[in-house]
């Protein structure tokens, strides 16, 4: 089944980034790349430990020997940097191709027709007809889904399996089921397609019976046959595999380098010219960390691109295959449901309330979804800017907001005046008297103090 796991990037706070918060993706065992490459890391570190050992209580190893393996690291190094991206890059995009038909394109085309029949296929003479025949549709748009992810998905254990399976769940009847092991010998999941299309042409010629027009025909069978053509190019990525000759390149590449990089670990130092002729000692041990820093990064990137190379495995993080095909049969089965929806009739159009009268709502809701990586750094900016000349020729919204700015800056200013002049007070020890002096006029009488500025948002 699929894995979920949790967004590395958590937050601390509300706008803070825990320093160690991506560490979490590396605690998820299966489909990791831990997983994957476990036995084989054990036994790549095993060999280099062995090497250092031999070269440091053993015997040295030759030099030529060892400096034809540096420049053969030397020489790798870049050629495989740019062959594993562009091997993980195309074998990507192939993986990504097909997820999108399957999960995408070929599903939002059976969804199309769903919809459409919702909107466009009814009678009122005979509601019960027009409800069972688009039941009927969608269920034969279902069956190709089964049939062509059960052939393309290597391996597993499926609901929909076999045809004997699907038939015992519902979705095919024994006849349907005949016809399919009989009929044909090749490409069966074409067939519930042809009997839809089949069905409405029969019924467009029955005197437009169901509502089904020339416009809905048309409609309906050009989703049709995008849903032929979208689980056919499923086909493409089992029958047009990657050629095997660039998949052995790959793999021999990187594996030779990585053995070079084994059979040079406790002489890495020969990787540099400024230190060849160094002795390092029991430094060598240290090579430890570059072997597996290589082996992570260009093993690890292999093994990406060969899980993506099968784009239909069965891996603990593939897709729900069942899971996939029955909640869409689900969802086909409820979007044409005329009892479970409750189509709506001309008369409640008069029910709708207009703007103004009682029962109508439509209140705004306005929220600053800006991301702050420092908090409060974007009110500083924008307080900190000189509000514009209110031009004559501008919109009153605009001006408004303007004059609003300026007043909220203007606040902001007293507002940190009153504090110096609290703090100047404070060193100074000035009475209250002095207080009073200050804030009237010469006759002793007190100023009047402004009302405080009321505006939006505040």
């Amino acid at each position: 089944m699929t894995i979920y796991y949790k967004d590395p990037i958590a937050t601390f706070g509300k706008d803070y980034v825990f320093p160690l918060s991506w560490t979490r993706v590396f605690f998820h065992w299966y489909g990791s790349l831990v997983q994957r490459l476990l036995f084989e890391l054990l036994s790549w570190i095993g060999a280099a430990v062995l090497v250092i050992a031999l070269k440091l209580y053993v015997a040295e190893w030759p030099i030529p020997f060892l400096n034809t393996l540096a420049a053969l690291v030397s020489v790798l190094s870049p050629i495989l940097t740019f062959m594993l991206g562009f091997y993980t890059s195309t074998i990507y995009s192939r993986w990504w191709s097909v997820r999108v038909v399957m999960c995408g394109t070929g599903q939002i085309a059976a969804y199309n027709i769903a919809l459409e029949m919702t909107s466009f296929v009814y009678d009122d003479n005979d509601p019960i007809g027009a409800a069972r025949l688009k039941q009927l549709i969608v269920r034969w748009i279902c069956i190709p889904f089964a049939m062509v992810l059960r052939d393309v998905f290597l391996g597993g254990d499926h609901a929909y399996r076999t045809t004997e399976a699907m038939e015992r769940i519902g979705l095919i009847t024994p006849e349907e089921r005949y016809r399919l092991e009989n009929d044909v010998d090749r490409a069966q999941w074409t067939m519930p397609v042809m009997w839809a299309g089949h069905l409405l042409s029969r019924l467009r010629d029955q005197n437009h019976r169901y509502g089904i027009t020339e416009f809905v025909h048309l409609q309906l069978v050009q989703q049709l046959a995008l849903v032929r053509g979208y689980f056919g190019y499923l086909y493409v990525p089992m029958w047009v595999p990657v050629p095997l000759m660039y998949r052995q390149l790959v793999n021999a590449t990187v594996r030779i380098y990585v053995i070079c990089v084994i059979l040079l670990a406790g002489n890495l130092n020969l990787l540099s010219a400024t230190s060849s002729s160094i002795d390092i000692g029991n430094y060598r041990w240290l090579d430890i960390i570059y072997v597996l820093s290589v082996f992570l990064i260009y093993i690890g990137w292999l093994h990406v691109a060969d899980e993506l190379a099968n784009v239909f495995r069965i891996a603990p993080d593939s897709l729900d295959f069942d899971d996939y095909l029955s909640s869409q049969r689900v969802d086909f089965a409820t979007m044409v449901d005329d009892h479970c929806i409750k189509l709506p009739t001309i008369e409640s159009i008069a029910e709708e309330p207009l703007p103004g009268e009682e029962g109508f709502n439509c209140f705004p809701i306005m929220r600053d979804h800006r991301y702050e990586a420092v908090p409060g750094w974007q009110k500083f900016q924008h307080l900190r800017r000189r509000p514009r000349d209110v031009g004559t020729s501008g919109s009153r919204t605009y001006d408004a907001f303007e004059q609003l700015r300026a007043a909220e800056l203007r606040r902001q200013a007293h507002k940190v005046m009153a504090s110096l002049r609290g703090f100047v007070h404070d060193l100074r020890g000035d009475s209250d008297e002095t207080d009073d002096r200050r804030d009237g006029f010469a006759d002793g009488t007190r100023r009047k103090k402004k009302p405080p500025v009321r505006y939006l948002g505040y």
